[in-house]
């Protein structure tokens, strides 16, 4: 016996059923303050090195019209999270650093880990940071060095990319399955070329993470710096944490970066969970 096929009429409700569905689905959240959500992204929308940027450059990096970026500009101007000048062009202010100073404060990991990162920094004359991931980046908590012998010296707040580096593939290997296929997914859609090209890299570092406890990336970042990174622990709020080094690449050989300080860095990671009663 054949299925009974429904009816026109029923097709019809079918397909306004469907519709209705989709629109559901695509309505906004209640819960959503897009107000809040848009002047958060111009904040974001500031980086290392600006000076100041104007109403325009701020609705260019933020994807928000020039009238919503201004009243936005206004409002944080009154709020003390931006200054502006003369020219009218914006800075972020001073009360930015309040909101960022309990969630550093939270974070005592960042005391007990000094003197081993110190000591760490001083054996490899390069730079021993704690890092975080921020969407598809990461953000050093911690950072501790005793020499400046290279150009690029990276300070707390510091944030890039999690798939060409070491510490960000060694945050990556700290996530879940599910995690990282969200990861990918928003690679693929945002940055599809590059991710094509990192991939293959990322996926062998991850390995050598969950594997032999650290991973490398030999002048992958910047061709001037060497980096070797072991995972940490994810906090008790979820947050997974990972300690780098990036070592002046005419220091050391790629071999000695991989077979004498790859085995150090573990060590350090090691000691680092214990201080934090995660061994």
């Amino acid at each position: 016996m054949s299925p009974t096929r429904p009816s026109i009429s029923s097709s019809a409700q079918l397909r306004r059923a469907g519709r209705a569905r989709q629109q559901a689905s695509d309505a906004p959240d209640p819960a959503f303050a897009t107000t809040l959500a848009h002047g958060l992204k111009v904040m974001e929308a500031f980086r290392p090195g600006d000076d100041a940027l104007s109403n325009g450059e701020l609705a260019a990096r933020s994807k928000l019209s020039r009238p919503t970026v201004s009243r936005l500009t206004s409002t944080l101007v009154r709020l003390g999270y931006l200054k502006r000048d003369a020219a009218a062009r914006y800075k972020l202010g001073t009360r930015v650093l309040g909101i960022a100073y309990p969630l550093l404060a939270g974070l005592k990991i960042r005391q007990l880990a000094r003197p081993l990162m110190r000591e760490f920094a001083a054996a490899a004359g390069g730079t021993v940071s704690l890092a975080m991931p921020i969407g598809l980046q990461f953000i050093y908590v911690e950072t501790m060095r005793t020499t400046d012998a290279t150009a690029h010296v990276p300070e707390i707040g510091f944030s890039s990319a999690l798939a060409p580096t070491a510490v960000g593939r060694a945050l990556l290997s700290l996530y879940s399955e599910t995690e990282f296929k969200a990861y990918e997914d928003e690679m693929n859609a945002t940055q599809a070329e590059q991710w094509a090209l990192l991939r293959p890299a990322t996926l062998a570092a991850i390995t050598d993470c969950r594997t032999r406890g650290y991973c490398v990336s030999l002048g992958e970042w910047r061709a001037e710096i060497y980096g070797v990174a072991a995972p940490l622990f994810r906090t008790a709020d979820g947050d997974c944490l990972a300690v780098n080094c990036g070592i002046p690449s005419f220091r050391f050989s790629r071999e000695e970066v991989e077979h004498e300080f790859g085995p150090r860095m573990l060590g350090l990671a090691q000691s680092i969970r214990t201080l934090a009663g995660n061994a």
